[in-house]
């Protein structure tokens, strides 16, 4: 399989634009997978041995970490359309989809 050319854009604030949506989409991706993973450890190692009593600021905390997920997720979704759409500028034109 062939990658597609790449080409260089015609001015310095396309590239940076591009770069600007890839940072912010780096770091949506990193927050949600800190964020599922938190909620995954929580459920294993401190939702069953707890007693009662804390189970519903752990829930709470919990919440706020699915809510956290959530909203990372659709940052990054937006992001990554927007990283797409930047990088759409770089491909030359006729060139494949």
């Amino acid at each position: 399989m062939e990658d597609e050319l790449q080409v260089m854009p015609d001015a310095t604030r396309d590239m940076r634009a591009f770069l600007v949506a890839q940072l912010h989409w780096e770091r949506y991706r990193a927050a949600r997978m800190l964020l599922v993973h938190l909620l995954a450890v929580s459920a294993v190692y401190v939702w069953l041995p707890t007693p009662a009593r804390l189970r519903a600021p752990i829930a709470a905390a919990c919440a706020v970490c699915f809510l956290g997920a959530l909203f990372a997720g659709m940052m990054e979704w937006r992001w990554s359309r927007e990283r797409n759409r930047r990088g759409g500028a770089f491909t030359p034109r006729g060139g494949r989809s």
